[in-house]
Protein backbone atom coordinates (compact mmCIF):
# COMPACT_ATOMS: atom_id res chain seq x y z
CA UNK A 1 0.00 0.00 0.00
CA UNK A 2 1.50 3.42 -0.51
CA UNK A 3 2.12 5.74 2.17
CA UNK A 4 -0.60 7.76 3.75
CA UNK A 5 -1.82 10.72 2.48
CA UNK A 6 -0.48 13.60 5.34
CA UNK A 7 -3.40 15.75 7.00
CA UNK A 8 -3.20 17.96 9.82
CA UNK A 9 -7.14 17.21 10.45
CA UNK A 10 -9.06 14.32 8.91
CA UNK A 11 -12.45 14.85 9.66
CA UNK A 12 -15.25 11.31 9.57
CA UNK A 13 -18.51 12.56 8.96
CA UNK A 14 -20.28 15.44 6.92
CA UNK A 15 -22.88 16.31 8.83
CA UNK A 16 -23.62 19.72 10.02
CA UNK A 17 -20.87 19.25 12.39
CA UNK A 18 -18.35 17.66 10.17
CA UNK A 19 -18.30 19.38 6.76
CA UNK A 20 -18.29 23.07 9.26
CA UNK A 21 -15.35 21.61 11.34
CA UNK A 22 -13.66 20.76 8.32
CA UNK A 23 -14.19 24.36 7.14
CA UNK A 24 -13.36 26.10 9.90
CA UNK A 25 -10.00 23.87 10.02
CA UNK A 26 -8.78 24.71 6.64
CA UNK A 27 -9.89 28.60 7.51
CA UNK A 28 -7.00 28.63 10.15
CA UNK A 29 -4.54 26.96 7.96
CA UNK A 30 -4.95 23.55 8.43
CA UNK A 31 -4.66 20.68 5.88
CA UNK A 32 -7.82 18.95 5.91
CA UNK A 33 -10.09 15.80 4.23
CA UNK A 34 -13.00 14.70 5.09
CA UNK A 35 -14.23 10.99 4.99
CA UNK A 36 -17.94 10.13 3.89
CA UNK A 37 -19.64 6.95 3.32
CA UNK A 38 -23.03 8.26 2.03
CA UNK A 39 -23.98 11.74 1.40
CA UNK A 40 -22.21 14.97 1.71
CA UNK A 41 -24.47 17.33 4.50
CA UNK A 42 -25.21 13.95 6.73
CA UNK A 43 -28.25 13.01 7.82
CA UNK A 44 -29.59 16.89 8.40
CA UNK A 45 -29.41 18.09 4.95
CA UNK A 46 -30.97 14.65 2.80
CA UNK A 47 -32.85 13.05 5.46
CA UNK A 48 -33.38 15.26 8.75
CA UNK A 49 -33.72 18.86 8.95
CA UNK A 50 -33.36 20.09 5.55
CA UNK A 51 -35.83 17.94 3.95
CA UNK A 52 -38.70 17.75 6.57
CA UNK A 53 -38.64 21.51 6.43
CA UNK A 54 -39.25 21.72 2.78
CA UNK A 55 -42.49 19.30 3.59
CA UNK A 56 -43.61 21.37 6.54
CA UNK A 57 -43.19 24.47 4.62
CA UNK A 58 -45.95 23.10 1.77
CA UNK A 59 -48.17 22.07 4.64
CA UNK A 60 -48.87 25.56 6.38
CA UNK A 61 -49.46 26.51 2.81
CA UNK A 62 -52.06 23.87 2.32
CA UNK A 63 -53.55 24.59 5.83
CA UNK A 64 -53.38 28.58 5.31
CA UNK A 65 -54.79 27.93 1.99
CA UNK A 66 -57.66 26.01 3.61
CA UNK A 67 -58.35 29.12 5.63
CA UNK A 68 -57.96 31.07 2.79
CA UNK A 69 -62.00 32.84 3.59
CA UNK A 70 -60.54 34.27 7.01
CA UNK A 71 -58.36 36.19 5.13
CA UNK A 72 -61.03 37.56 2.73
CA UNK A 73 -59.77 35.22 -0.10
CA UNK A 74 -61.58 32.86 -2.07
CA UNK A 75 -59.86 29.72 -3.39
CA UNK A 76 -60.92 26.71 -5.58
CA UNK A 77 -60.23 23.45 -2.67
CA UNK A 78 -56.63 22.44 -2.82
CA UNK A 79 -55.35 19.00 -4.22
CA UNK A 80 -52.26 17.68 -2.79
CA UNK A 81 -49.81 16.24 -5.08
CA UNK A 82 -47.24 14.17 -3.35
CA UNK A 83 -45.03 13.44 -6.37
CA UNK A 84 -44.66 17.46 -6.57
CA UNK A 85 -43.91 17.53 -2.85
CA UNK A 86 -40.95 14.62 -3.20
CA UNK A 87 -39.53 16.50 -6.63
CA UNK A 88 -39.76 19.86 -4.50
CA UNK A 89 -38.22 18.46 -1.24
CA UNK A 90 -35.53 16.26 -3.41
CA UNK A 91 -34.46 19.56 -5.39
CA UNK A 92 -33.96 21.27 -2.55
CA UNK A 93 -31.50 19.11 -0.78
CA UNK A 94 -30.03 18.85 -3.79
CA UNK A 95 -28.89 22.34 -4.09
CA UNK A 96 -28.02 22.49 -0.34
CA UNK A 97 -25.88 19.27 -0.60
CA UNK A 98 -24.18 20.67 -3.83
CA UNK A 99 -23.61 23.85 -1.63
CA UNK A 100 -21.92 22.03 0.78
CA UNK A 101 -19.32 20.44 -1.98
CA UNK A 102 -18.19 23.55 -3.60
CA UNK A 103 -17.77 25.22 0.01
CA UNK A 104 -15.50 22.29 0.75
CA UNK A 105 -13.27 22.31 -2.34
CA UNK A 106 -13.23 26.22 -2.24
CA UNK A 107 -11.34 25.87 0.90
CA UNK A 108 -9.32 23.19 -0.12
CA UNK A 109 -10.45 20.32 1.57
CA UNK A 110 -10.00 17.10 0.05
CA UNK A 111 -13.45 14.88 0.17
CA UNK A 112 -12.78 11.38 0.45
CA UNK A 113 -15.48 8.72 -0.36
CA UNK A 114 -15.98 5.66 1.81
CA UNK A 115 -16.08 4.18 4.97
CA UNK A 116 -13.67 5.16 7.51
CA UNK A 117 -11.82 2.98 10.34
CA UNK A 118 -9.52 4.00 12.90
CA UNK A 119 -6.65 1.86 11.50
CA UNK A 120 -4.01 2.70 13.94
CA UNK A 121 -2.79 5.57 16.08
CA UNK A 122 -2.63 8.74 13.52
CA UNK A 123 -4.19 6.60 10.28
CA UNK A 124 -7.63 6.67 9.01
CA UNK A 125 -8.60 4.02 6.53
CA UNK A 126 -10.87 4.24 3.62
CA UNK A 127 -12.83 1.41 2.29
CA UNK A 128 -13.86 3.13 -1.22
CA UNK A 129 -17.31 2.29 -2.79
CA UNK A 130 -14.80 0.21 -5.52
CA UNK A 131 -13.82 -2.03 -2.74
CA UNK A 132 -9.80 -0.15 -2.74
CA UNK A 133 -8.63 1.12 0.18
CA UNK A 134 -6.84 4.28 0.63
CA UNK A 135 -5.22 5.37 4.07
CA UNK A 136 -4.91 9.16 5.79
CA UNK A 137 -2.56 10.03 7.55
CA UNK A 138 -3.83 12.33 10.13
CA UNK A 139 -2.04 14.73 13.22
CA UNK A 140 -5.44 14.78 14.41
CA UNK A 141 -9.26 13.02 13.62
CA UNK A 142 -12.57 13.92 14.89
CA UNK A 143 -15.36 11.94 15.01
CA UNK A 144 -18.69 13.48 13.72
CA UNK A 145 -20.20 10.28 12.21
CA UNK A 146 -23.53 11.00 13.95
CA UNK A 147 -26.74 8.73 15.10
CA UNK A 148 -28.73 6.32 13.49
CA UNK A 149 -32.32 5.64 14.22
CA UNK A 150 -33.06 2.84 17.03
CA UNK A 151 -35.41 -0.15 16.48
CA UNK A 152 -37.94 -1.72 18.95
CA UNK A 153 -37.79 -5.05 19.23
CA UNK A 154 -40.71 -6.73 16.80
CA UNK A 155 -40.34 -4.17 14.27
CA UNK A 156 -38.36 -4.64 10.65
CA UNK A 157 -38.02 -2.30 8.42
CA UNK A 158 -39.40 -2.96 4.90
CA UNK A 159 -39.36 0.88 3.02
CA UNK A 160 -43.15 1.11 3.11
CA UNK A 161 -45.62 -0.08 5.59
CA UNK A 162 -42.47 0.00 8.68
CA UNK A 163 -40.16 3.21 8.66
CA UNK A 164 -38.08 5.36 10.00
CA UNK A 165 -38.12 8.85 9.49
CA UNK A 166 -35.83 8.42 6.71
CA UNK A 167 -37.47 5.85 4.67
CA UNK A 168 -40.83 8.24 5.54
CA UNK A 169 -39.06 11.04 2.82
CA UNK A 170 -38.99 8.60 0.10
CA UNK A 171 -42.58 7.07 0.48
CA UNK A 172 -44.08 6.27 -3.17
CA UNK A 173 -47.25 7.73 -1.96
CA UNK A 174 -49.41 9.31 1.30
CA UNK A 175 -50.41 6.91 3.49
CA UNK A 176 -53.71 6.67 4.60
CA UNK A 177 -53.30 5.57 7.75
CA UNK A 178 -50.32 5.87 10.04
CA UNK A 179 -49.08 5.38 13.51
CA UNK A 180 -45.93 6.89 14.80
CA UNK A 181 -44.37 5.24 17.77
CA UNK A 182 -42.28 8.08 19.57
CA UNK A 183 -43.98 11.07 20.81
CA UNK A 184 -40.18 12.96 21.14
CA UNK A 185 -39.08 15.57 18.21
CA UNK A 186 -39.43 13.40 15.06
CA UNK A 187 -42.45 11.75 16.16
CA UNK A 188 -44.35 15.11 16.51
CA UNK A 189 -42.92 16.69 13.35
CA UNK A 190 -44.24 14.00 11.01
CA UNK A 191 -47.48 13.61 13.07
CA UNK A 192 -48.05 17.30 12.63
CA UNK A 193 -46.65 17.26 9.17
CA UNK A 194 -48.99 14.38 7.91
CA UNK A 195 -51.91 14.65 9.90
CA UNK A 196 -52.09 18.25 7.67
CA UNK A 197 -52.15 16.37 4.89
CA UNK A 198 -55.23 14.26 5.94
CA UNK A 199 -53.05 11.27 6.88
CA UNK A 200 -55.23 10.11 9.96
CA UNK A 201 -52.08 9.63 12.82
CA UNK A 202 -51.56 8.21 15.56
CA UNK A 203 -49.15 8.80 18.04
CA UNK A 204 -48.11 5.79 21.05
CA UNK A 205 -45.50 7.50 23.25
CA UNK A 206 -44.32 5.01 26.19
CA UNK A 207 -43.56 8.17 28.08
CA UNK A 208 -46.30 9.80 30.14
CA UNK A 209 -45.95 13.24 27.81
CA UNK A 210 -44.68 14.40 24.53
CA UNK A 211 -41.74 15.98 23.63
CA UNK A 212 -40.17 15.34 27.41
CA UNK A 213 -36.96 17.50 27.56
CA UNK A 214 -39.69 20.45 26.86
CA UNK A 215 -41.09 21.98 29.82
CA UNK A 216 -44.10 20.53 31.38
CA UNK A 217 -46.90 23.19 30.32
CA UNK A 218 -45.25 23.09 26.61
CA UNK A 219 -45.70 20.05 26.23
CA UNK A 220 -49.48 20.32 27.69
CA UNK A 221 -50.21 22.57 25.11
CA UNK A 222 -48.83 20.65 22.15
CA UNK A 223 -51.13 17.72 23.33
CA UNK A 224 -54.07 20.08 23.20
CA UNK A 225 -53.07 21.11 20.15
CA UNK A 226 -51.80 18.11 18.33
CA UNK A 227 -55.47 16.80 19.46
CA UNK A 228 -56.93 19.65 17.43
CA UNK A 229 -55.62 18.12 14.40
CA UNK A 230 -57.48 15.12 14.99
CA UNK A 231 -54.19 13.33 15.69
CA UNK A 232 -55.41 10.33 18.18
CA UNK A 233 -52.27 9.87 21.09
CA UNK A 234 -51.50 7.58 23.91
CA UNK A 235 -49.52 8.27 26.45
CA UNK A 236 -47.73 5.91 28.79
CA UNK A 237 -48.67 2.98 26.23
CA UNK A 238 -46.94 0.49 24.84
CA UNK A 239 -47.45 -2.29 21.63
CA UNK A 240 -48.35 -5.36 23.61
CA UNK A 241 -48.92 -7.32 20.08
CA UNK A 242 -48.44 -6.39 16.23
CA UNK A 243 -50.25 -8.43 13.46
CA UNK A 244 -50.69 -8.44 9.82
CA UNK A 245 -54.10 -7.79 8.18
CA UNK A 246 -55.47 -9.55 5.63
CA UNK A 247 -55.64 -6.53 3.14
CA UNK A 248 -51.88 -5.65 3.97
CA UNK A 249 -52.83 -3.50 7.24
CA UNK A 250 -50.93 -3.29 10.36
CA UNK A 251 -53.38 -4.02 13.59
CA UNK A 252 -51.33 -2.74 17.11
CA UNK A 253 -53.26 -3.85 20.26
CA UNK A 254 -51.93 -1.83 22.82
CA UNK A 255 -51.67 -1.24 26.59
CA UNK A 256 -55.54 -1.87 27.85
CA UNK A 257 -56.49 -3.97 25.00
CA UNK A 258 -56.94 -0.74 22.70
CA UNK A 259 -56.07 -1.94 18.57
CA UNK A 260 -55.09 0.55 16.09
CA UNK A 261 -55.62 -0.22 12.53
CA UNK A 262 -53.10 1.27 10.07
CA UNK A 263 -51.59 1.08 6.78
CA UNK A 264 -47.75 2.15 7.65
CA UNK A 265 -45.86 2.65 10.65
CA UNK A 266 -43.14 5.18 11.53
CA UNK A 267 -40.69 4.05 13.96
CA UNK A 268 -40.10 7.39 15.90
CA UNK A 269 -38.38 6.04 19.14
CA UNK A 270 -35.14 7.40 19.37
CA UNK A 271 -31.32 7.44 18.00
CA UNK A 272 -27.90 6.11 18.63
CA UNK A 273 -24.68 7.42 18.17
CA UNK A 274 -22.90 5.70 15.28
CA UNK A 275 -19.94 4.05 15.98
CA UNK A 276 -20.28 0.50 13.97
CA UNK A 277 -17.51 -0.24 12.02
CA UNK A 278 -15.28 2.53 13.32
CA UNK A 279 -13.19 0.99 15.46
CA UNK A 280 -13.03 3.36 18.35
CA UNK A 281 -12.88 1.14 21.28
CA UNK A 282 -9.61 -0.15 19.19
CA UNK A 283 -8.25 2.63 19.01
CA UNK A 284 -8.75 3.33 22.66
CA UNK A 285 -11.62 5.43 22.51
CA UNK A 286 -14.03 5.42 25.50
CA UNK A 287 -17.85 4.97 25.28
CA UNK A 288 -20.59 6.03 27.43
CA UNK A 289 -24.56 5.17 27.90
CA UNK A 290 -25.76 3.99 24.65
CA UNK A 291 -22.45 3.70 22.78
CA UNK A 292 -22.15 7.76 22.92
CA UNK A 293 -18.43 8.57 22.54
CA UNK A 294 -17.52 10.22 25.77
CA UNK A 295 -15.73 13.91 25.49
CA UNK A 296 -13.84 16.79 27.96
CA UNK A 297 -14.40 19.90 27.82
CA UNK A 298 -12.52 20.40 25.11
CA UNK A 299 -14.06 17.70 22.91
CA UNK A 300 -11.62 15.23 23.36
CA UNK A 301 -12.27 11.69 23.91
CA UNK A 302 -10.10 9.40 25.91
CA UNK A 303 -7.44 8.78 23.06
CA UNK A 304 -4.58 11.40 22.00
CA UNK A 305 -5.35 13.36 19.15
CA UNK A 306 -8.81 12.29 18.67
CA UNK A 307 -11.59 14.64 19.17
CA UNK A 308 -15.34 14.08 18.75
CA UNK A 309 -18.58 16.07 18.20
CA UNK A 310 -22.18 16.38 17.20
CA UNK A 311 -24.83 12.89 17.78
CA UNK A 312 -21.90 10.76 18.10
CA UNK A 313 -21.59 12.13 21.36
CA UNK A 314 -24.54 12.41 22.55
CA UNK A 315 -25.01 15.03 24.52
CA UNK A 316 -27.44 17.58 22.58
CA UNK A 317 -28.57 15.71 19.59
CA UNK A 318 -29.02 18.92 17.49
CA UNK A 319 -27.74 20.28 13.93
CA UNK A 320 -26.58 23.53 15.39
CA UNK A 321 -25.34 22.37 18.17
CA UNK A 322 -22.50 20.22 16.22
CA UNK A 323 -21.79 23.53 13.93
CA UNK A 324 -21.03 25.14 17.26
CA UNK A 325 -18.78 21.84 18.28
CA UNK A 326 -17.35 21.44 15.25
CA UNK A 327 -16.13 25.15 14.99
CA UNK A 328 -14.79 24.77 18.37
CA UNK A 329 -13.37 21.55 18.01
CA UNK A 330 -11.24 22.90 14.31
CA UNK A 331 -9.66 26.02 16.60
CA UNK A 332 -9.06 23.74 19.68
CA UNK A 333 -7.11 21.66 17.45
CA UNK A 334 -5.73 24.94 15.68
CA UNK A 335 -4.68 26.20 19.02
CA UNK A 336 -7.27 29.30 19.00
CA UNK A 337 -8.96 29.93 21.75
CA UNK A 338 -12.64 28.49 21.52
CA UNK A 339 -16.42 28.80 22.86
CA UNK A 340 -17.07 26.39 24.48
CA UNK A 341 -20.12 27.37 26.96
CA UNK A 342 -23.02 25.39 25.92
CA UNK A 343 -25.29 26.79 28.60
CA UNK A 344 -27.38 28.96 25.95
CA UNK A 345 -28.05 26.24 22.98
CA UNK A 346 -32.16 26.77 21.89
CA UNK A 347 -33.73 24.03 20.14
CA UNK A 348 -36.40 23.59 17.74
CA UNK A 349 -39.26 21.46 17.18
CA UNK A 350 -41.62 22.15 13.82
CA UNK A 351 -44.49 20.90 15.05
CA UNK A 352 -47.86 22.33 14.07
CA UNK A 353 -47.57 25.40 16.40
CA UNK A 354 -43.61 25.48 16.38
CA UNK A 355 -41.83 25.39 19.80
CA UNK A 356 -38.45 26.81 20.69
CA UNK A 357 -36.82 26.70 23.56
CA UNK A 358 -33.44 27.42 25.51
CA UNK A 359 -32.08 27.60 29.01
CA UNK A 360 -34.14 25.22 32.58
CA UNK A 361 -37.52 24.31 32.33
CA UNK A 362 -39.59 24.99 35.40
CA UNK A 363 -39.31 21.61 36.81
CA UNK A 364 -35.25 22.03 36.48
CA UNK A 365 -34.92 25.24 38.09
CA UNK A 366 -37.01 24.02 41.27
CA UNK A 367 -34.53 21.02 41.22
CA UNK A 368 -31.91 23.25 41.19
CA UNK A 369 -33.05 24.88 44.37
CA UNK A 370 -33.82 28.15 42.98
CA UNK A 371 -36.43 30.46 43.78
CA UNK A 372 -38.16 31.18 40.91
CA UNK A 373 -40.22 34.22 39.04
CA UNK A 374 -42.30 33.43 35.89
CA UNK A 375 -43.85 35.31 33.26
CA UNK A 376 -46.26 34.15 30.16
CA UNK A 377 -47.69 35.78 27.90
CA UNK A 378 -50.58 34.07 25.58
CA UNK A 379 -50.16 34.98 21.43
CA UNK A 380 -54.09 35.11 21.79
CA UNK A 381 -54.09 38.69 23.26
CA UNK A 382 -50.63 39.69 20.69
CA UNK A 383 -52.04 42.03 17.41
CA UNK A 384 -49.60 40.69 15.00
CA UNK A 385 -50.72 37.00 16.04
CA UNK A 386 -54.30 38.01 15.61
CA UNK A 387 -53.60 39.70 12.43
CA UNK A 388 -51.64 36.89 11.31
CA UNK A 389 -54.79 33.84 12.33
CA UNK A 390 -51.79 32.66 14.48
CA UNK A 391 -53.35 32.96 17.97
CA UNK A 392 -52.25 29.63 19.19
CA UNK A 393 -49.64 29.30 22.09
CA UNK A 394 -48.06 31.48 24.69
CA UNK A 395 -44.33 32.86 25.81
CA UNK A 396 -43.38 31.41 29.38
CA UNK A 397 -40.01 33.36 31.00
CA UNK A 398 -38.14 32.30 33.96
CA UNK A 399 -36.17 33.91 36.02
CA UNK A 400 -34.44 33.67 39.73
CA UNK A 401 -36.70 35.32 42.31
CA UNK A 402 -33.75 37.12 43.65
CA UNK A 403 -31.63 38.32 41.61
CA UNK A 404 -34.01 38.25 38.18
CA UNK A 405 -31.52 36.78 35.99
CA UNK A 406 -33.17 34.94 32.99
CA UNK A 407 -32.69 30.83 33.69
CA UNK A 408 -35.18 29.98 30.64
CA UNK A 409 -37.45 30.91 27.99
CA UNK A 410 -40.04 28.18 26.46
CA UNK A 411 -42.17 29.34 23.66
CA UNK A 412 -44.94 27.39 21.66
CA UNK A 413 -46.64 29.33 18.90
CA UNK A 414 -46.11 30.75 15.04
CA UNK A 415 -42.51 31.38 14.35
CA UNK A 416 -41.20 30.26 17.94
CA UNK A 417 -38.09 29.40 16.16
CA UNK A 418 -37.18 32.14 14.43
CA UNK A 419 -37.47 34.61 18.39
CA UNK A 420 -35.76 32.26 20.68
CA UNK A 421 -32.67 33.90 19.85
CA UNK A 422 -33.05 36.96 21.40
CA UNK A 423 -33.84 34.80 24.87
CA UNK A 424 -30.82 32.76 24.29
CA UNK A 425 -28.38 35.62 23.62
CA UNK A 426 -29.68 36.97 26.87
CA UNK A 427 -28.63 33.82 28.67
CA UNK A 428 -25.36 33.09 27.33
CA UNK A 429 -24.71 37.10 28.40
CA UNK A 430 -26.47 36.13 31.67
CA UNK A 431 -29.08 38.85 31.15
CA UNK A 432 -31.72 39.69 33.49
CA UNK A 433 -35.37 39.42 32.90
CA UNK A 434 -35.65 43.33 32.66
CA UNK A 435 -32.94 43.68 30.36
CA UNK A 436 -35.71 41.39 27.76
CA UNK A 437 -38.68 43.90 29.54
CA UNK A 438 -36.84 47.07 28.54
CA UNK A 439 -35.57 45.95 24.90
CA UNK A 440 -37.50 47.73 22.32
CA UNK A 441 -39.65 45.15 19.87
CA UNK A 442 -40.03 46.76 16.84
CA UNK A 443 -44.40 47.01 16.24
CA UNK A 444 -46.35 45.38 15.36
CA UNK A 445 -43.64 41.84 15.47
CA UNK A 446 -44.49 38.33 17.22
CA UNK A 447 -41.60 38.80 18.77
CA UNK A 448 -43.04 41.69 21.47
CA UNK A 449 -44.36 38.81 23.10
CA UNK A 450 -41.24 37.95 24.65
CA UNK A 451 -41.05 41.68 26.23
CA UNK A 452 -44.79 41.27 27.68
CA UNK A 453 -43.68 37.63 28.79
CA UNK A 454 -40.19 39.40 30.72
CA UNK A 455 -42.76 42.61 31.97
CA UNK A 456 -45.65 39.68 33.12
CA UNK A 457 -42.67 38.25 35.44
CA UNK A 458 -43.37 41.65 37.95
CA UNK A 459 -47.72 41.40 36.76
CA UNK A 460 -46.95 44.61 34.51
CA UNK A 461 -47.39 43.41 30.92
CA UNK A 462 -49.55 46.38 29.40
CA UNK A 463 -51.38 43.97 27.20
CA UNK A 464 -52.67 41.48 29.80
CA UNK A 465 -55.18 42.23 32.71
CA UNK A 466 -53.96 40.71 35.81
CA UNK A 467 -55.70 40.69 39.06
CA UNK A 468 -53.37 41.95 40.91
CA UNK A 469 -50.40 44.99 39.95
CA UNK A 470 -47.78 46.44 41.75
CA UNK A 471 -45.49 48.91 40.72
CA UNK A 472 -42.29 48.10 38.66
CA UNK A 473 -39.32 47.88 40.99
CA UNK A 474 -36.69 48.46 37.98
Amino acid sequence: MPDARPFDLVVIGTGPGGYVAAIRAAQLGLRSAVVEKDELGGTCLNWGCIPTKAWIVSAHLLEQIRRAKEFGIEVAAPTVRWDWMLARKDQVVKQLTGGVKTLLQGRGVEIVRGTARLAAPGRVAVLQRDGHTVELAAQHVLLATGADSWLPPGFALDGTRVITSREALALPAQPKRMAVLGGGVIGCEFASFFAALGTKVTVIEMLPRLVLAEDDEISQALERELKKQKIAIFLGTKIEDRKDGPDGSIVLTLTGGTTVEVDTVLLATGRRPYTGGLGVQAAGVALGERGRVLVNDRLQTSAPNIHAIGDVTDLKQLAHFASAQGKAAAEIIAGHPAQTDWRAVPAATFTNPEIASVGLTEREAKAAGRTLKIGRFPLRAHGRNIADLETAGFVKLIGDAATDQLLGAHIIGAKASEIIHECSLALGADLDLRHLAHAIHAHPTVAETIGEAAEDADHMAIHLLRQETRPAAR
